[in-house]
């Protein structure tokens, strides 16, 4: 086992477009950068960080780049190639590609007189359907970089990711609720209109100009911002430009035809996972079908009544895949990510449908989507055991590095770098966060830099990767990334609550589960199963929420006094007393 133990010293290292990162001491520093403070403890590093560098865009982002077409220009020429092809389905709705970019341009307008404009972001706070992909569009259109909030979270965290998010305005249903109608409004509610009752004119069916938005987005904008769980408690949204996003469609379009015909969008516009069911379609006069995994019959009996080409799901879904209609499964491919997928997992839903290739796609929200893919054909065999991820997509590089960014050995376990095309920008309002994981890249092009993942992994013979797990006590729920400390965070606001600790406890074919194991402070209110789940669900989206609490006398620690996760007592979730949220494996 690699010894992970972070380096003791850093400095800050600054490059030619003012960026700057941490850098562990004793390494050399790669072209391009340069110590911009002497070698310090990590927290000086990042308080100098904070002080003298509160913007973390680049300099020259707003520089157009030969060759790049924005990507709402591939939509619109699109739509005029194939304008009465069905672009949208969700059960309810069918948009043509004529409709669908009206529409978009009439909201698109409305969004640049509220002051949408390149390197501004608006919050779209729709459920999943055919209004949210019009809000969307629109805001690709007025050059904006769109925030995807779903409004099923808790109120709070609504608020705080909209507070955070400094939109010019929020679009938002008629019903917006009033915990999260308070922080839309005060961001600026722009109501969503879409319902079809108000005619389209002539001017929607103009495309909105260049001149109308000031300028196109160039290819260092921003196209969308993603919040994501954080070990503090408060999430951070993930800066994606438009250039990695072009790039992950790019190889994407090639790697998964199927995507270009029909694909199902099934997850939240807040899940990067949405990006390849939505984007893929669109551009190629395809159609997305819009629906919950677990939605009424209705809704799909009229999903099955078109074959879905493409499916993108994470390992916990596979489970359910087998119980639902026909029209629910791929025709081409399925692809898999999110979470780290075991063979075993696989073996019934193959055996169901062995003409179908499935895609195990490797990829934090920083790295853009994916970067990384393992195929396995008709055909194939694969081991019960984890699935390999596979090799790097097209102009990105892996790394495997120890704890001052040396490469180790193929076959040795280290933390997984992600450098080259597709790379985010960093952590919105968070240069400290963005400095520390987004560092100097030494084997790249003078002043470049890669993403610190987090990531354990190998490199296997063959040239491509496995996963092995996480340095730290982030995990992955049901394809959802999660900061374990964030939940505990919440927990420990019980007055009864001592000390609290969160894990995963998962079988070898079925999801993992959160569980939360609580010390009582044996001078406060002693707490119930049923008081911390009421706890985490006023604070925490659903997907946060531990399945099952259990009540211990101490926390088991490791001999230098660390808490021991693999020491947690595995729950029953049949039988104990202590859980709320039965569940059976």
């Amino acid at each position: 086992m690699a010894n992970h133990t972070v380096a003791s010293g850093f400095s800050v290292l600054v490059n030619d477009r003012g960026r700057h990162c941490l850098w562990p001491s004793g390494t050399t520093v790669p072209d391009g950068w340069h110590r911009a403070a002497p070698e310090a403890t990590k927290e000086e590093c990042l308080e100098y960080v904070r002080r003298n560098w509160a913007d973390i865009r680049p300099a020259g982002t707003a520089t157009a780049e030969d060759g790049h077409e924005p990507l709402v220009r591939v939509f619109e020429r699109t739509a005029a190639r194939v304008p009465e092809a069905v672009a949208v389905f969700d059960g309810k709705v069918e948009l043509s590609y004529r409709e669908l970019n009206a529409r978009a341009n009439r909201l698109a307008r409305r969004l640049i007189a509220r002051g949408a404009q390149p390197e501004e972001v608006v919050v779209i706070l729709l459920p999943r359907g055919h209004e949210a992909i019009v809000a969307l569009l629109a805001v690709l259109k007025s050059g904006a970089a769109y925030v995807p909030v779903d409004p099923d979270y808790p109120a709070a965290r609504v608020a705080f990711m909209v507070q955070d998010a400094g939109p010019v305005c929020v679009i938002g249903p008629r019903d917006t609720g009033d915990g999260a109608g308070g922080a839309a409004i005060a961001a600026g509610l722009l109501l969503s209109e879409d319902d079809g009752s108000v005619p389209l004119t002539a001017r929607d069916h103009e495309d909105v100009s260049p001149a109308e938005r000031g300028r196109e987005p160039a290819p260092g904008d921003s196209a969308y911002v993603i919040y994501t769980s954080g070990s503090t408690g408060r999430p951070k949204g993930v800066v994606i430009e438009h250039r990695s996003l072009r790039h992950y469609l790019g190889w994407a379009a090639q790697a998964y035809p199927a995507a270009r015909v029909s694909s199902l969008l099934h997850s939240s516009l807040s899940f990067d996972l949405s990006v390849t069911a939505l984007f893929l379609p669109l551009l190629h006069g395809g159609c997305v079908h819009v629906a919950a995994l677990a939605d009424d019959l209705t809704t799909r009996e009229n999903l099955a009544r078109v074959p879905i080409g493409f499916l993108k799901v994470t390992p916990s879904h596979l489970a359910v895949l087998p119980l639902l209609p026909p029209g629910f499964s791929p025709s081409g491919q399925l692809v898999v990510g999110g979470e780290q997928l075991l063979g075993s997992m696989l073996a019934e839903w193959r055996q169901r449908h062995p003409q179908v290739t499935v895609v195990n796609e490797y990829g934090p929200t920083e790295a853009t989507v994916g970067c990384t893919e393992h195929a396995l054909r008709p055909g194939d065999r694969v081991a019960e055991g984890p699935v390999p991820i596979g090799r790097a997509a097209p102009g990105v590089r892996i790394h495997v590095l120890d704890e001052r960014l040396r490469p180790v050995a193929p076959g040795q376990e280290g933390e997984l770098c992600i450098a080259g095309s597709g790379v985010a920008r960093g952590y919105a309002r968070r240069p400290d966060t963005t400095a520390e994981r987004f560092v100097a890249d030494p084997f790249g092009a003078p002043g470049s830099w890669m993403y610190r993942s987090g990531d354990l992994a190998r490199q296997l013979p063959d040239g491509g990767f496995e996963y092995l797990g996480r340095m730290d006590d982030q995990v992955k729920v049901n394809g959802f990334r999660i900061e374990l400390g964030e939940i505990e965070a919440v927990l420990a606001r019980h007055p009864g609550a001592a000390q609290v600790a969160v894990a995963v406890s998962a079988g070898r074919r079925k999801a993992g589960r959160l569980v939360a194991y609580v010390v009582p402070d044996p001078e406060g209110p002693r707490p119930s199963p049923a008081d911390l789940r009421a706890l985490a669900a006023a604070a925490l989206p659903e997907h946060m929420v531990p399945a099952g609490y259990l009540l211990l006398e101490r926390l088991p620690l490791t001999p230098n006094g660390k808490l021991d996760r693999s020491a947690l007592p595995a729950p029953d979730f049949r039988r104990s007393p202590g859980i709320t949220g039965l569940l059976t494996d």
